[in-house]
């Protein structure tokens, strides 16, 4: 479990001052953490090994060449919020768009959308949420048992999605072993800011090599509290963000076979819901619009052990999802509709060594019929199809390890009335792991990795309500190559924990979304006046400063990005009753296009401290955030004040052990305690949509 303090610019000591003896006062009391029954804190633990199951060849995340992070048990729970953006946001090289608390997808050092894949257990999550900030993806954090972050290209695996990295989210509907008896998580919890209710549980039952398996999640939000004003500008609603609220269901059942030699064959079958509001800025003429959002999806997972001499293993995945969204501008009036019905599947072979070489042989594809209706459809039909080829090889050397591979794709666009669009990709990469000592890794990655443009980049002509812009496409745009060097170090040894990157990426002809300024109509016609002031349209595409839609086109540029991320921890204490680690953190991504200028919506600086401890039953953290401002802006963007973050979280063990058998746990958490106005630089709609202010969660655990 790790606790962020980002070191620098401390803004509130007087907070600080106070909280951290609270911390170690809550930590050190000893009738609540040494109650009969209760777990006395025992010898310093090794680090747990925690395997990476986004990287078929079963390593950690200090094995990996590429950079990795992983959250998972106590860590998890504490950073766990409504959405995946919200829940990785404080990931070092992680941050987040958002549209309130309805839809947040994570940034992934200054890359987002269609150049992140979202991964639910190693498959697509089969969404339009790559397509828009303001679409959510469509699973439920509440089921995550695991989160895995591929930071910088992930090609190679993910293919041309994942350009910018990859994000998997593992849970527990399709496992690796079965669990005999029956068990059950229940889970509920309420929050201050927005009447924010939420139960999830889940339930397994193991016998012989039969696991069944059923969870199901729901919460709900009114509109949420801010800090002051709605705008930037310090115009709109104070006090509380209209139109804010969210509320979202989720379910599935799932049958697996374990058979003791090792092959597995499951089948799940999941369903999520959501329905979330749409805060829109000064110029809004549908202030009650909302989306409502529902999948239905089935996964398929088969894997044989050994079924060759030549192979470990031999293992399928094949998923379909059936998902629609509707735009609503105002109850009862439908703006758009977006119908998304997708399969994909994915084979891999991992091989025994040959020639001292161990690695995996796969393929992939995916084939997705995507429609956007209704008079506010912005994207003709298209129907994408995608089939990949790659290897991925590592050979042993005396000084640690080699990896290399490889991955070619075809992706076919066919557009109803637009021009057909096919590209081939091609991915490569080749990276060392070098030990030092026992405990450290350097670590030299270099990939080359190229992705096509999707469809709404291509084909996309009209207003898109949801985020308040009208967006024109351009059917010529070409690859994106990007050319990426890593050089990474991490060192875990006793007390101090060491995670070090830092990349340069350069990005050919890079696809971006510019705002436009030249006083015309959206489709070219008019005088012109081009006045340094971004252009507004109105819902038929005539140039009107006063119009509700930002008028942005699709480019291509070369730019260039680069950056870091630091992190270090170290255990004050960790023999006695009392275990306390303290962790500090920085990173920084910086984009720029090569004739000048800055890319926009980049994540600003940020640097964080964090303090966690155990003691007995009781488990608490402390964690700070500076952001800083953002004022290195592309043309036409707004710069972003930066902001103290202040989050908390503390749990108490009331029966049972900490890892088997039943147990409770009551927990509580405080967020934004300072009630800071957070404005995230990575969202289109910033200066009009503020994040909530204070929100404090107290929530009941029971495991049996």
């Amino acid at each position: 479990m790790h606790l962020i303090i980002r070191g620098a610019h401390l803004r509130r000591p007087s907070l600080f001052a106070f909280s951290l003896p609270a911390l170690c006062a809550a930590l050190t009391l000893p009738a609540a953490a040494q109650s009969d029954g209760a777990t006395p804190a025992g010898p310093p633990t090794q680090l747990e090994t925690i395997i990476v199951t986004a990287n078929p060849l079963g390593r950690t995340a200090d094995d990996l060449v590429q950079p990795v992070s992983v959250l998972t048990g106590d860590e998890l729970d504490a950073k766990r919020r409504a959405t995946l953006g919200e829940t990785l946001e404080l990931e070092p090289g992680v941050s987040s768009t958002d549209l309130g608390t309805g839809a947040g997808r994570p940034v992934i050092r200054g890359l987002a959308g269609p150049r992140v894949e979202i991964l639910d257990n190693g498959l697509s999550t089969m969404d339009v949420s790559d397509l828009s900030p303001d679409h959510a993806v469509a699973l439920d954090t509440a089921h995550a048992r695991q989160i895995e972050v591929l930071k910088g290209p992930s090609t190679l695996l993910y293919g041309n999605a994942a350009s910018g990295g990859a994000i998997n989210v593992k849970d527990d509907r399709l496992p690796d072993m079965v669990t005999p008896g029956f068990h059950a998580t229940l889970e509920a919890d309420y929050g201050s800011n927005g009447d924010a209710r939420r139960t999830h549980s889940e339930f397994d039952y193991g016998v012989g090599e039969h696991q069944l398996h059923a969870d199901f999640g729901w919460r709900e939000a009114s509109d949420y509290d801010i800090p002051g004003a709605q705008h930037a500008d310090g115009d709109g609603p104070t006090g509380t963000l209209p139109n804010s609220f969210a509320r979202a269901r989720s379910g599935a059942l799932s049958y697996s076979f374990v058979g003791n030699d090792g092959d597995i064959l499951g089948l799940s079958y999941s369903r999520f819901e959501t329905r979330y509001g749409l805060p829109f800025g000064h110029h809004a003429e549908t202030p009650q619009g909302f989306i409502e959002l529902t999948q239905n999806r089935y996964d398929v997972r088969g894997v044989l052990d050994q079924p060759l001499a030549s192979l470990e293993s031999l293992s399928l995945r094949l998923g379909y999802a059936d998902y629609t969204h509707t735009e609503f501008e105002a109850p009862g009036v439908i703006g758009t509709v977006f119908d998304n019905e997708q399969v994909q599947g994915r084979l891999e072979a991992v091989h025994t060594p040959l020639a001292g070489l161990r690695g995996v042989v796969g393929v992939q594809f995916k084939d997705r019929d995507f429609q956007a209706l209704g008079e506010e459809a912005y994207v003709p039909p298209v129907r994408s199809r995608s089939t990949g080829l790659f290897v991925v090889e590592e050979l042993p050397v005396r000084f640690g390890r080699i990896e290399f591979g490889g991955r070619i794709e075809r992706n076919q666009n066919d557009p109803q009335d637009a021009p057909a669009r096919d590209f081939t990709p091609l991915s490569l990469a080749a990276g060392a792991v070098i030990d030092v000592g026992a405990q450290g890794h350097v670590k030299l990655y270099l990939t080359q990795s190229e992705r096509s443009p999707v469809q709404e980049e291509l084909y996309a002509f009209g207003p898109h309500a949801a985020t308040a812009t009208y967006e024109r496409g351009n059917i010529d745009l070409g690859k994106e190559r990007f050319d990426n060097i890593e050089l990474g170090f991490d060192y875990h040894d006793g007390r101090w924990t060491l995670d070090a990157s830092f990349f340069y990426n350069r990005a050919r002809d890079y696809i971006y979304l510019a705002e436009v300024d030249a006083g015309l109509n959206a489709d070219g016609s008019g005088t012109g006046n081009a006045d340094g002031m971004a252009d507004f349209v109105d819902e038929e595409g005539l140039f009107d400063p006063q119009g509700e839609f930002l008028l942005v086109d699709y480019r291509q540029a070369d730019a260039r990005l680069w950056g870091y991320e630091l992190e270090v921890g170290y255990a004050l204490l960790r023999d006695g009753p009392l275990m306390l680690t303290v962790n500090a953190f920085t990173d920084a991504v910086r984009g720029t296009f090569e004739s000048g200028g800055n890319l926009p919506r980049i994540t600003p600086r940020r640097h964080g401290l964090a303090l966690e401890g155990q003691s007995g039953r009781i488990r608490a953290g402390l964690r700070y955030v500076r952001v800083d401002k953002q004022d290195r802006v592309a043309a036409l963007e707004t710069p972003t004040a930066g902001y103290d973050l202040v989050n908390a979280d503390l749990s108490v063990r009331i029966f049972g052990a900490a890892d088997h058998g039943d147990r409770a746990e009551l927990y509580l958490r405080g967020t934004n305690l300072t009630d800071a106005e957070i404005r995230r630089h990575t969202s289109f709609t910033k200066d009009d949509v503020p994040a909530p202010g204070r929100s404090l969660y107290a929530g009941l655990r029971y495991v049996f």
